[in-house]
């Protein structure tokens, strides 16, 4: 796996990389490619807030539901 300086790794290899998803070797390479790649930097960037956002919405959607009283859930229907 080589990119080379005119050459960028695909988004799906910068979220495979975020996620702990490659290999020790791939990970030096891709790595040594950051240094002097400001596009696959932004690349990671994008792929790291992406899993931040994703992980969020897990949460929340984890959380346990609360049922609304009868007179909540009315005025809720109300407004």
């Amino acid at each position: 796996m080589n990119a080379g300086f005119d050459r960028h790794f695909s988004e799906q290899i910068w979220e495979e990389y975020a996620r702990g998803m490659r290999s020790e070797e791939d990970c030096r390479s891709l790595e040594e490619h950051l240094l002097i790649c400001p596009a696959c930097q932004d690349l990671l960037a994008a792929a790291d807030e992406y899993i931040g956002v994703a992980k969020a919405a897990a949460a929340i959607a984890a959380l346990p539901r609360r049922r609304l009283s009868k007179p909540v859930a009315t005025a809720a229907t109300l407004a």
